[in-house]
This record gives C-alpha cells, structure tokens and sequence, in this order.
C-alpha cells in the first residue's frame, strides 16, 4: 500500500512539474519548427501610424513576423517595416515630419518668386485647368511630399526584383479603376507600390502603372488577412484601425447617405477579408479622427493597448530568446542601407526647356555617392516650377552603372489653368467692397519656358491685364511686356460715413527685362507708359482730377523664402522698387498747387517676417512694414505714400493718411487656436500686434502715430479669411472683416 502511494506521489510530482515547466516556456522551443507569423494591417488614414503601437508590442514580447500586408495607412506602415526599419526608427521618422506641409496640398514654399507671385496675387486654394473644359485638381494633396517620404524610405532597395527579397517580404493592395479589381502589388518600384496603396480618392492622385489606375486598396480589401495568408503564413495577425461595428444610426442627408453606402461596403469587405485571420486586434481609435496626423504619438499608444488586449491570443505565438534574436540577426542581415555613387541623370515626363533645367540642376549629384537631402534640396528647387503635379525620384541601372531617375507627373487637369480669387472688406460698418478676380496661366505658348499671363477682375475694382513671361535662351535672363486697364476707388470716411468718392482708371503698357538670381530672388527694371483719367464721383476728396499720359522706369527687387501666402511660419519675404516718373498729367488750371508728378523719383521698400517659436509652429512671432522716399520730389496725392488699413495702422481707413515719405513698422504675436480640415485649410490664429508709423511731407511735420490691432485669421479654401480690430493711442478706432490678402 505504502509503496503504492509512494508510486503515486512521485507520478503527481513528475506531473506538476512538467506542467510548471511547460507554463514557464514560451510555447515555441529552440529547435522546435514553429508556425510562419503574418500581419495584415488594415487602412484608416491617420489612424494607421496606431500600427507601429501594434508592432512595437509583438517585437518586445518576442513574436516574429514572418511576412507582412498592408492597405493604405497599413501599407506604409507595414513597408517601412519591410524594409528593415524598427518601430522605434518608425517613430522617429513620424515625429520628424512636418505635417503641414505633408498634407497642406500647397508647393509654395519651393516655388519660385514668379509662382509665388501668382499664389499671393490669389492665395485661395481655388485653382483649375482647362485641358477639357474647366476643371478642377484630380485631388486636394499633390502627394510631392509623400513621395519624397516614400522615395526615401525606399531608396536602398532599387535593385531587387520582387518584394521577397526584402527583409521581411511585403505585398500592399490598391483597387486599378480600369478593371475594378484590387491589385496585390509584389514587385516593382516599393515607393510607388506604397503611393498607390495610399491614393485615397479625392485626397490624393491616382498612380498609373503601365496600363494601370491605381488608388486605395481599402474599398476592395482594407486589412488583407486573406492576402497575409496566400503569403505562406500558417498564423494571420490582423489589425484594425477602423469601425466594423454596425451604425446605430444612419444619416437620411445625400451626402449621409453616399458615404453610409461606402462604408457598408469597405465594412463588407474588410468582415470577408479578415476570416482568414487567426487572431484579430481592433485598436481603440474611435476617440481620433481620420486626419489626426499630429497626434502621432497617442496614436501609437493606442496601437500598443490594443495590442495588449489581445495578449492571450497572441503570446502562444512568442519564442524563446534564442529563436527570437536567430530571428532579429536574419532580418538585419537582409537589410540594405548603402546608396550607390550617381553614374547618369536620366529625366522622363518634364518638357524639353524643364529637362535640360532639371538635368543642369542635378549635375552636382553626379559622381558622388547619393545624398538624399541634397537631393531633396534640388527636387524642392525644381517643384517650384510648379508644372508638375510630383517629381518622383528613383535609382535605377543603366549599362551597368547605377544612376537617378527622376519622373515628373505632369498635372492632369491642366495646363493652361485658371486661379480664382475673392476679396471683401468693409469700408463702414454698412458699407462693403467687394471683387471676384481670375488669373489665365498658359506655358509655352511663345516657346518652352514662356508663361502667359491674362487677368480679369469684377466688382468694386475692375480690371483686366495680359503679361507675357519668356526666357532668354539658357541664361537667368529673361523678357517680360505687359498691358493692362483698370478703375480703383478712394472712399473718404468719416463717421462711418463715406462723404467723398474718387475714382481712377488706368491703362498702361509697358515692359520689363530681368534676371533670375536662383529660386528666390529676382531683379527687373523697366519702362511704363500709359494714361490716367482720375475725377470726383462724390463729395469733396481733396483731390484734383485730372487727365493725361504717364511715362515711368523702375526696378524692382524681390525676395521671397516664406513658407506660406497667408500666414508663414518663418522667412523674408521683401520687395525694393526705385521709381522715376517721367510724365504725369498736368494739374487743370482750376487748382492752385505747387505739386506735380513729373520729374520725381521714389525709393520704396516694405516686407515681413516670421519666425515659429515651437517645433509644431503654433506660436509665431512677425515683423513688417517698410519706408519710402520721393526725395526732394512732392508729387500729386495719387503718387504719395498711403497708409491706413489692417498691419499699416489698423486704427486708420485704408488710405487715410498720404505722405510724400513714409515709415512703418509693425511687431506681433500670432497663436494658433485651431485647425480646419487638413484638405479644407489650414490653420486658424488669434494674434495681437504693435504698429507705429507715419506718412508725412516734411520730417519737420512727420506726427507718428501708434496703434494696437487684435485680429482673428483662418486660411480657409477660398483664401484668408480674417477680422481685427485697430486702437490708436490717441483714441482712433477701426474694425474690420474681410477675406483677401492681410500681410
């Protein structure tokens, strides 16, 4: 009896300690064959950087991953894995982003002064071609920044034949419209792969791919589990980052109801695609929108909760440290990193005058090995053009050297293209002015390289010119003839009242020969000649009319490195103009004055700056303003420095004060209190400022007054939009609304 209780005792020992030491081990041993890990990782847009959260779990509790998909946010993600990256050096990468600028849709900051130009003269986003009827962008975002993102990520792996041979292999799913049938991407270009995964329509363009239309793969297949497992994978890791919860409630709007129906139907899909999944994690996103870029990082923290919710479904699939750091040593063997030396430029999609720019401009590259800032330096320069919708940069082999490609993907809409432009602003409290404008842009009309220019104006200001822009063969140099007509008014305010009306129609042609010194800076001088016709509409303006030809030269030197037409977050943007007028219209004999235009030369220079004071560029501080001189010269009121208006003493109405010389400046603070839609706008500042300046004839009279304005921006779709408010030190007071240019 005893010796079989003994015998008992000893089996239930063995037993419980088998057990305990079976709990202790990973269930995968060293050396035992263990299953082939896939992920799928499914679309979302800015709810997808919640991925890295996910990976980051399964890496530091020893879970490898064989092979990878991905859709859409899923897509990039999971390709920069692929390619080698830790979500660590995934997150750095998103924290070094700046989003504004990924997803703002705008090249201003590379384009050159004569787009820049263009973009302040209308700086809504409201532009259209005209290459079958008036048409508008194909999408909100060009994409140039993401595919500079894209390129980069992808950049060491240019010589590989399918996405096998990755570190970890990777296939990403698009939709081609042409078939209307999801594409698994394998092989060919990985930062183009990636693009078209990520074409979201309306957001962002469509790819071709030979006789492929490529966009987001999330309508067909948003979290490709059945794809993960065609891959080989024996255990489908799949994560969500949307909603595949029923709607409580659906909306009856038409628009409520169209995207109610895409929903049912990418919900349709994505339940189908993901019963080839062992394992599913939905992360909780609900709380951040599709657009919520910036929050990045609590995104990521999501990522890693959900994950973490899920762990008694994923650590059967952990190894032991030996298998796991076999795994990792694999994987960092397949890594690339190095980028070859740049044997040849090679250029495709660009016009001829644009690729001999493009090809001059990258020279520098050749013979060296590839420096991807620089390079992106350079592409910056060239998409100041702002031809071509992206340029596209690739290493590709030729005869046995390595050399850069780089595609430009002209805009499919245009050109020509047309650029529309609203302003308003109050002149009383009741009274308002109003223009709709328009701007015609043409390219090689005259020769590769030539821009035509036509604008129209309707409104309280009408008007309509034509300028003429043509290279002068390969140098800087260039030629610019102009003509134009148009009628401004001058209102005279008192008491909110308007007691005096003067109006002024001006036709002139004229021409100016120039030089390009770079992207950003430019000098012109030229000569002018036309007519004006200035009469009294209402009241008592103090001003003469008057009637008769105008004759000028001038130079002009501009500089231009901000960021942004409407509110920048940092960089110069000034403009010097020497003027000689050398025939004015002769006072009637009617008015008795001392005063004449003729003979009078004018110095004039006004400007800003910006500069951001945190790294997410929420607080940004502004100098303005400028001077000018008409030297011994004391011109007619028409030819003075005006003041008055929002930034150039706010306190004042437009063109209060007039001054044969003038000084102005102005210091503020402008704090982003919130944001539009990153597609809709952009940001939204309260600002205060400090402006003090004077328009007067004599230094002996010059009575410089002071005030403080407090205003309210939003760059909005149809351009800026802002109110303010100026108070003068010696009791004036201003406010005004509008929609139009501010600085």
């Amino acid at each position: 009896m005893r010796r079989r209780q003994s015998l008992l005792f000893t089996c239930l020992a063995g037993i419980m300690f088998h057990a305990a030491a079976a709990l202790a081990q990973p269930p995968a041993q060293a050396g035992a064959a263990r299953p082939r890990i896939g992920v799928a990782l499914g679309g979302g847009s800015a709810r997808g950087l919640a991925h890295v959260g996910v990976l980051r779990w399964l890496e530091e509790h020893r879970i490898p991953i064989d092979v990878v998909g991905g859709t859409s946010m899923g897509g990039l993600i999971g390709g920069s894995y692929t390619t080698g990256m830790t979500p660590d050096e995934i997150e750095t990468m998103l924290a070094g982003i700046d989003w504004d600028a990924m997803f703002g849709g705008s090249n201003f900051a590379e384009a050159n002064v004569r787009r820049k130009r263009d973009l302040r003269a209308y700086p809504s986003h409201l532009e259209f071609g005209l290459r079958r009827g008036i048409v508008p962008p194909s999408a909100l975002n060009n994409g140039q920044q993401v595919d500079l993102l894209l390129a980069r990520i992808a950049a060491s792996y240019y010589g590989i034949t399918s996405f096998d041979e990755l570190p970890t292999p990777f296939r990403c799913v698009a939709v081609d419209l042409r078939t209307a049938r999801f594409i698994v991407l394998d092989r060919g270009s990985l930062a183009q792969a990636m693009r078209a995964t990520m074409s979201l329509p309306l957001i962002f363009p469509a790819v071709s791919v030979n006789d492929q239309v490529l966009v987001d793969g999330g309508a067909m297949n948003n979290i490709p589990a059945d794809v993960v497992r065609d891959m080989g994978a024996e255990r489908v890791i799949a994560v969500n980052v949307g909603n595949l919860t029923d709607p409580s409630e659906i909306s009856a709007s038409m628009l409520g109801l169209a995207g109610s129906t895409l929903d049912a139907m990418m919900r349709a899909n994505t339940l189908k695609a993901v019963k080839s999944a062992d394992v599913l994690i939905n992360v909780p996103v609900t709380q951040f929108g599709s657009l919520a870029w910036r929050q990045y990082d609590e995104l990521i923290k999501a990522g890693y909760t959900g994950a973490e919710s899920m762990k008694a479904e994923l650590l059967p699939l952990a190894v032991d440290e030996a298998t796991w750091e076999a795994w990792r040593a694999a994987r960092a063997a397949r890594r690339k990193t190095a980028l070859p030396t740049v044997s040849f430029i090679q250029i495709e999609g660009a016009g001829r005058a644009d690729t001999e720019l493009m090809e001059r401009t990258l020279a520098a590259h050749v013979g060296r090995p590839l420096d991807i800032s620089a390079l992106e330096t350079s592409l910056a320069d060239l998409g100041g053009l702002d031809r071509y919708q992206s340029l596209m940069w690739q290493i590709t082999a030729r005869d046995g050297t390595e050399g850069l490609l780089v595609r430009a993907h002209p805009k499919t809409y245009g050109p020509p293209f047309v650029f529309l432009g609203i302003s308003l602003e109050n002149t009383t409290s009741n009274d308002f002015r109003f223009g709709l404008n328009g701007r015609y842009l043409a390219y090689d009309v005259i020769g590769s390289g030539s821009e035509l220019r036509l604008d129209a104006g309707i409104g309280s200001d009408p008007s309509v010119a034509i300028a003429l822009y043509r290279p002068i063969g390969r140098t800087a140099l260039f030629v610019e003839p102009y003509a134009g007509i148009g009628r401004t008014t001058l209102n005279v305010i008192q008491d909110d009242a308007i007691v005096a009306s003067y109006s002024q129609t001006r036709s002139v042609i004229g021409g100016d020969i120039g030089v390009n010194f770079g992207r950003l800076d430019e000098v012109r001088a030229g000569v002018l000649f036309g007519r004006l016709d200035a009469s009294v509409q209402i009241g008592d303006p103090g001003l003469p009319e008057l009637s008769g030809k105008e004759a000028s030269f001038h130079m002009r030197w501009t500089h231009d490195n901000q960021d942004s037409p409407v509110v920048p977050s940092m960089g110069v943007h000034a403009e010097t103009t020497l003027e000689h007028i050398f025939d004015a219209p002769p006072v009637p004999a009617t008015v008795t004055t001392t005063r004449t235009s003729e003979g009078v030369t004018q110095l004039a220079g006004a400007g800003s700056w910006f500069r951001s004071l945190n790294r997410n560029k929420s607080k940004r501080v502004f100098l303005a303003g400028g001077a000018g001189t008409s030297f011994d010269g004391h011109p007619l009121a028409i030819h003075q420095f005006p003041l008055g208006g929002p930034l150039h003493l706010s306190a004042f109405n437009i063109g209060e004060r007039r001054g044969d010389h003038f000084v102005l400046a102005t210091g503020g603070y402008l704090h982003q209190i919130g944001r539009l839609p990153d597609f809709l706008g952009r940001s939204l500042f309260l600002g205060g400022w400090l402006e003090a300046g004077s328009a007067f004839n004599d230094l002996d009279d010059a009575n410089v007054a002071s005030h403080v304005g407090l205003g309210l921006i939003g760059d909005t779709l149809i351009g800026p939009v802002f109110t303010s408010i100026g108070l003068g030190f010696d009791g004036a007071f201003r406010f005004y609304v509008g929609i139009g240019r501010i600085f």
